[in-house]
């Protein structure tokens, strides 16, 4: 019996703990560290466009920003990768279309060889009440062009997949829009000879150029567009020159 009692007594060894080592997340702190300097490079660039921007649309343009990010690896949307660079010679710079028009509501803007949504993406986030029609020939960017509008739950957005010249005589297309824009301009002569059918009367046509030798000045007039204004101006935190060309329609 004293073995027994004495057996009972005998403290249990206790179980050795399992040490569970915590798996180390970044802190959010370092994460949002670049965020925060491309936010504030957004607001600080539109700024100085004499633009302002709400914090969801600052949020919507950091979205945009992460997913061109993303598919550029995959689809060629942009040999812009700098993201500094993307911010101003892509975001700003779609901006900049501003000088020449209001965006007034229910205003329908075509955007010509958007490529990735410039400018024709940048302006719906700014102005979510224009009527905006994208157009691009390239169907992979076009997937692009419609997982970003579902992404960013816009509404009056058209996407064609088109050439400018298939569609001049469409009569989806003829007369139907106030604002025709472009920075992907190779002949100027060209882009209005095929675009001017599209806009209503009194429409605008508006592109974006860099250092160009052509020789233009206002009252010139091209396939029955008159050149109103050219609009110097350099972009945003940075000396990249540009010129808007404001042709409207006679």
């Amino acid at each position: 019996m004293a073995k027994k009692n004495r057996a009972k007594r005998r403290p249990k060894k206790e179980k050795a703990k399992k040490i569970v080592k915590k798996k180390a997340f970044p802190k959010k702190a370092a994460q949002k560290k670049p965020r925060a300097d491309l936010r504030k490079l957004l607001l600080n660039g539109a700024e100085e466009l004499n633009l302002s921007l709400f914090p969801n649309q600052i949020d919507q343009f950091l979205l945009y920003f992460e997913e061109l990010k993303k598919w550029n690896e995959k689809v060629n949307l942009t040999g812009i990768i700098d993201d500094k660079e993307i911010i101003i010679k892509h975001f700003l710079d779609s901006l900049s279309f501003l000088k020449g028009f209001s965006p007034i509501e229910g205003i329908r803007i075509i955007d010509v060889g958007t490529g990735a949504g410039f400018p024709g993406i940048p302006l719906k986030i700014y102005s979510p009440r224009i009527n905006l029609t994208l157009m691009e020939a390239s169907q992979k960017k076009c997937v692009f062009l419609h997982h970003i509008c579902r992404l960013m739950e816009f509404q009056d957005v058209n996407m064609v997949n088109d050439r400018l010249e298939n569609v001049k005589n469409n009569l989806d297309f003829v007369r139907q829009f106030n604002v025709f824009l472009s920075r992907a301009v190779a002949d100027i002569d060209e882009m209005i000879k095929y675009g001017a059918p599209l806009l209503a009367d009194r429409g605008i046509m508006i592109f974006s150029k860099g250092k160009s030798p052509e020789a233009m000045s206002v009252g010139k007039i091209i396939k029955g567009m008159v050149l109103l204004q050219i609009i110097p101006f350099t972009l945003p935190m940075s000396d990249y020159s540009r010129k808007l060309l404001v042709f409207q329609k006679i």
